[in-house]
């Protein structure tokens, strides 16, 4: 199982050195590039499940052309 934990910089350490005194925990640290992109991945998929769910209106192609 996978998980993207978001730590704030004092606490690093110390979780990092938790980690490691499981033997049964790979952790690895992601580049900031790619923590990004994984945020923006998920804030994709949890976007689709709302609008699949009813919760939320998808927009139309024009708005997102004019987004980028």
């Amino acid at each position: 199982m996978d998980y993207l934990l978001d730590v704030p910089k004092e606490k690093q350490a110390f979780l990092e050195e938790l980690l490691r005194g499981f033997p049964f925990i790979k952790a690895k640290k992601l580049s900031m590039q790619k923590a990004e992109r994984m945020r923006d991945l998920l804030e994709a998929v949890e976007e689709i499940r709302d609008i699949e769910a009813g919760k939320r209106k998808p927009r139309s192609m024009k708005a997102l052309l004019r987004e980028l």
